[in-house]
């Protein structure tokens, strides 16, 4: 056949299976861990590992014999979070081996609290969890785990890096390791509830939680201040004001911090969350905040 013969017949049925068939997932293997700045911007640190690296490297989570499930929509209007976990409770089931996030993060200097964390995946799909989800999980939510082997398909599992909370069975009466929509209310703030919008109603979808085809880890860190060179300690903010005028960090308030901002004045408006240190409020770091620093004495 010679070249262009038939072939609008052969595009046309290769449109048409690649509209019907699903997308396989896109399996990944390498991760890239990173710590932002104050702005959420700059990296501070970062690392990058892959699946036999963290296997020999980190803490295995995950025995490999017992399953974890999410529990997806009840669509039940009068039954939303379903706290018997009796409705839709087999959404995603598996029985997997993993790393913590936690030790994850620790690569890269950890999080502090008020610090979220973003598990983002290969197409750039993402969930956010807070400090305490990560270091200190009520036991109905689990550690929250990057998942890279099921009993299914071992190391190939396509759905891999996957997110998951290794749950225990407290909030379960037939005894199942299943994180629920009702233990996704309990342990989790509602900025990090997920719903599946239907029919009207806002479901919520402990499912959607768990991120498959995970590439990318980011710390996010809460504004915090950090000690400034030439001081004794981290600036503190003795009013509650938020505003840390203490700027050396020797817990009073006296005039060898307005001689430290004047002298560091650039380093602060670099490396410091300007809020902290802007004391006439037109958000900038200037000499009209040495004189402000200098009369709140």
């Amino acid at each position: 056949m010679r070249e262009g013969r038939g072939t609008p017949g052969l595009v046309a049925l290769a449109v048409l299976l690649a509209l019907a068939l699903p997308a396989a997932a896109a399996q990944t293997t390498t991760l890239d861990v990173v710590r932002y700045g104050w702005n959420n911007v700059t990296v501070a640190e970062s690392a990058t590992v892959n699946v036999s690296w963290m296997e020999a490297h980190l803490p295995v989570m995950g025995d490999g014999f017992t399953p974890y499930l999410f529990q997806g929509p009840s669509f039940v209007p009068t039954d939303l979070w379903n706290p018997a976990e009796t409705a839709n409770l087999e959404k995603i089931n598996e029985t997997v081996r993993g790393t913590a996030i936690r030790d994850l993060c620790d690569l890269v200097g950890g999080m502090h609290p008020g610090d979220e964390v973003q598990v983002r995946a290969a197409d750039g799909f993402r969930n956010r969890l807070n400090y305490t989800n990560v270091y200190a999980p009520q036991a109905r939510q689990g550690p929250p785990v990057l998942a890279w082997w099921n009993t299914r398909n071992g190391y190939a599992w396509p759905e891999s890096m996957r997110l998951f909370f290794l749950a225990d069975m407290s909030s379960n009466a037939k005894g199942w390791h299943v994180f629920g929509n009702e233990d996704m209310r309990r342990s989790l703030a509602p900025a990090y509830w997920h719903f599946f919008y239907s029919d009207g109603l806002n479901y919520p979808s402990a499912a959607g939680l768990s991120v498959s085809s995970v590439a990318r880890i980011e710390i996010l860190p809460a504004p915090r201040a950090l000690a400034v060179p030439g001081g004794a300690d981290v600036p503190l903010d003795p009013n509650g004001d938020g505003r840390y005028e203490d700027v050396n960090g020797n817990s009073r308030k006296d005039f060898a911090d307005v001689v430290l901002y004047f002298n560091q004045m650039a380093w602060i408006a670099a490396n410091e969350p300007v809020a902290l240190f802007d004391y006439n409020g037109n958000a900038r770091i200037d000499f009209a905040d040495v004189v402000a620093l200098f009369a709140a004495l």
